[in-house]
């Protein structure tokens, strides 16, 4: 790293560079838990197993990623600061975002368990797979506030663009929750609940060591004497209330997919665990293309920062450029490898068979949702939540009601179907809007 994060770098392609493949690396890193989770209970052959798993993780992952704007305005705003060569805000940020972050995780922690009530009968799933869907829900909530925390710190960092360190944490994480995933699931036979448990220590240690590294990042920060502070409720008002459509917006698209989880728990265990293979790769992608996502979301706050037109240009076509580039080679993997890719993650011959139908709609994820990745970090690096919040309103409520015709048609084709319409609308949506972030910083 760089002796100082003040002093925010030109945008070039090197660059661009320099903060997606890290980015890459941590994303990927980053759904490396339910991925284990799942590989790991996928191969003891039980489909109940799976299937718990699959709505136990993606009720979570919904919780929990709805408070994802404690990650996302937490990276624009820094790396507005960071553009604008503000150390004070830069401080000020962090603190703000950790306030909020235990207080979320605090009110998570009182409500999970009549939340899981609520909530698991929902997926329409077998009782069995409910019962294993809640204990997994529990134990993985448990780190709640340890899970915010590691949100803010990543956002801060990649707003300072030190991917390096961001990579670093994720690297712990994961090490360690294969580590123990292993211990708990194969060593003692702890199942479902051992996997969640193992989730849920790993998020708790990589929060406290990444406190301990923001804070030294802190050290060569230059502060003024009246540096931003924890308490100031104005600033804290500000920051809420921006990051209020960014919080809706993360609902909605983490609504979609679990409400298409549900969709398949009702076709049956076997296409539920279909399914949860298929998502968890969808998820991979995601994360991978959206390293330049974060590209375009830092660079972008820098530019906005520095209100540089030239250097907002430069940024978004660069990121996207690059984000295609990986989009095609994802997508050519998975058309040569696909089902030995699949064969990974279940034994399952009922399973196997009833994903390889869907392998064409993978293939094509990358390829049809790279451009809403990328424009989605362009907004949030401007801080332009309202239309983000828009934008994926229209493109849930449009793959909502695309699925009542589709699945009765086509059955599971049809839910991906719909899937792809989503990531369609999103695109359309925040390229129409778009124009506003470059004519907002010619005032």
């Amino acid at each position: 790293m760089t002796d100082t994060p003040i002093s925010a770098p030109r945008v070039t392609h090197r660059r661009i560079l320099a903060v997606a493949v890290p980015a890459i690396l941590a994303n990927f890193a980053a759904v490396l838990p339910n991925l284990v989770d799942t590989a790991l209970i996928g191969r003891t052959g039980d489909a109940v197993a799976l299937g718990g798993i699959s709505v136990g993780a993606s009720l979570s992952t919904f919780v929990l990623w709805a408070f994802a704007f404690l990650r996302l305005g937490t990276a624009g705003f820094t790396a507005q600061a960071y553009g604008a060569e503000d150390g004070d805000e830069i401080k000020a940020t962090l603190n703000r975002a950790l306030s909020l972050a235990w207080i979320f995780g605090f009110i998570l922690l009182l409500v999970m368990v009549p939340l899981a009530f609520v909530a698991v009968p929902m997926f329409g799933s077998s009782e069995a797979v409910a019962d294993l869907a809640a204990r997994y829900f529990h134990y993985r909530l448990f780190s709640a506030p340890f899970d915010f925390t590691n949100y803010v710190i990543f956002g801060w960092l990649v707003g300072l663009q030190r991917m390096g360190r961001a990579l670093a944490l994720q690297v712990l994480l994961n090490g360690l929750n294969v580590a123990l995933c292993w211990l708990f699931v194969y060593q003692l036979h702890l199942g479902v609940d051992g996997a969640a448990i193992a989730t849920a220590v790993a998020q708790t240690v990589t929060a406290i060591v990444g406190f301990v590294v923001a804070r030294r990042l802190l050290r060569i920060v230059p502060l003024s004497e009246e540096s931003g502070s924890l308490i100031d409720l104005d600033k804290l008002f500000v920051l809420v209330s921006v990051n209020f459509d960014i919080f809706l917006r993360t609902l909605a698209v983490m609504f979609v997919m679990v409400y298409f989880v549900g969709l398949g728990a009702r076709m049956g265990d076997a296409t539920l665990a279909a399914n949860q293979v298929l998502f968890a790769l969808v998820a991979t992608i995601a994360q991978s293309l959206d390293g330049f996502a974060q590209s375009a979301e830092t660079l972008t706050g820098q530019a906005v920062g520095q209100r540089d037109r030239g250097q907002l240009r430069r940024a978004v076509g660069g990121s996207l450029l690059w984000a295609l580039v990986l989009a095609l080679g994802i997508a050519v993997l998975l058309e040569c490898g696909g089902g030995a890719i699949i064969g990974l993650f279940s034994d399952d011959p009922a399973v196997l068979a009833e994903a390889a139908p869907y392998l064409p709609w993978l293939t094509a994820t990358p390829l049809v949702a790279v451009w809403c990745y990328v424009l989605d970090g362009v907004f949030i690096g401007a801080t332009r939540g309202r239309e983000m919040r828009n934008g994926m309103v229209i493109a849930a409520l449009g793959a909502i009601v695309a699925q009542y015709f589709a699945i009765p048609a086509f059955g599971n084709h049809g839910l991906w179907g719909a899937l792809m319409l989503f990531f369609v609308l999103r695109a359309a949506t925040l390229y129409l809007w778009y124009p506003r972030i470059p004519r907002a910083l010619a005032h």
